[in-house]
């Protein structure tokens, strides 16, 4: 036995053991779960059909149930009958092997949305080269460019400073300072809702754009901004536009979740998807040339996409969040 098969079957060991722990059973009972009640009959049927159908000493087994015809009726008179019958009946579908014809097993080897329902690790869990050692592998260039850009940020970056203090009375302008880069990622009431996260005040859209962020903003900058994956779309755009900045990007955090797969822990009232992602919306301030501003922005780096592992529930400060702003995380960003 390869590998490979040894692989598949713990699969479908484990696309058992959820099944049955959804439907409540034990995995031996999901056989005869899994089928309609017309499926059993028909098997029952079968089985007697195949026990009493010795004839002249050779065992027949019939494929077929007989049916007790009315007496004056043509076979082709009885075949449309049967046919008118077959239209009356309702097919109850109870998985999804009706649907998956032709493949070698029950799990299609691309279908990664029904390998989802069934062993709740994501689709994105299999887009491969995600990490920094081989995704520029390809691209020496790139490669380069990035190794230099690393080093650079090692001799020349600064101690982080941090101020501790509560941004409803704190007037931002006392910092008396203009910045080229800020990261804003506000304590969002969504965020309970989807990864369980906890505040001391959740903050909505309406006091954020009240921020006076454009007084600390230089001339030339960037903004970055976590928004959530729904209404903050729309709510993170117009504060870009009051604080003076134009939307340039929109980055998307792909979550995997390899280390810890399963469902969602809470979702959503009424919602028939869980969502997977999150966005954070870039914002350019003034006249950046990626041909003569090479000191200050690197274009075409990277993708427009962080494909790393959702963050542990009721986290409320995500590794992956933070690593937009320090580049020796490997999750960067790309001006175009």
């Amino acid at each position: 036995m390869t590998d490979l098969l040894k692989l598949f079957k713990e699969r479908s060991r484990k696309r058992r053991q959820l099944l049955a722990q959804q439907f409540g059973v034990s995995p031996d009972a999901l056989h005869s779960l899994l089928n309609s009640k017309v499926d059993q009959e028909e098997r029952r049927a079968l089985k007697r059909i195949n026990s009493q159908g010795d004839v002249a000493g050779n065992v027949v087994k019939f494929k077929a149930v007989e049916v007790d015809r009315p007496q004056g009726l043509t076979v082709s008179d009885a075949t449309a009958a049967d046919k008118g019958d077959d239209v009356d009946k309702e097919e109850v579908y109870t998985d999804s092997s009706a649907f998956l014809k032709g493949t070698q097993s029950a799990n299609p080897h691309n279908d990664y949305c029904q390998h989802f329902v069934d062993t709740g690790e994501r689709p994105q869990n299999f887009i491969r080269d995600v990490g920094l050692t081989n995704r520029f592998e390809e691209y020496p260039k790139l490669r380069e460019l990035i190794l230099r850009k690393d080093e650079l940020i090692q001799n020349t970056n600064t101690p982080p400073m941090y101020l501790k203090c509560d941004l409803e009375t704190f007037d931002i302008r006392d910092l008396d300072s203009k910045f080229d880069v800020i990261l804003l990622e506000p304590p969002l009431e969504e965020y309970q809702r989807t990864i369980g996260v906890t505040y001391d005040k959740y903050w909505n859209w309406e006091e954020i754009e009240k921020l006076e962020i454009e007084q600390v903003t230089a001339l030339r900058s960037f903004i970055w901004i976590w928004c959530g994956s729904s209404d903050g779309l729309d709510a993170g755009r117009r504060c870009l536009k009051k604080w003076g900045f134009r939307r340039c990007e929109d980055i998307c955090w792909i979550k995997t979740n390899i280390k810890n797969p399963g469902h969602g822990k809470n979702l959503e009232p009424k919602a028939i998807f869980q969502r997977t992602k999150e966005h954070c919306l870039m914002g350019i301030k003034g006249t950046v040339r990626r041909s003569t501003d090479g000191d200050f922005i690197h274009a075409n780096v990277d993708i427009d996409l962080v494909i790393a592992e959702s963050e542990p529930y009721g986290s409320n400060f995500p590794a992956n969040k933070g690593a937009l702003s320090d580049g020796n995380k490997g999750n960067r960003s790309s001006q175009h």
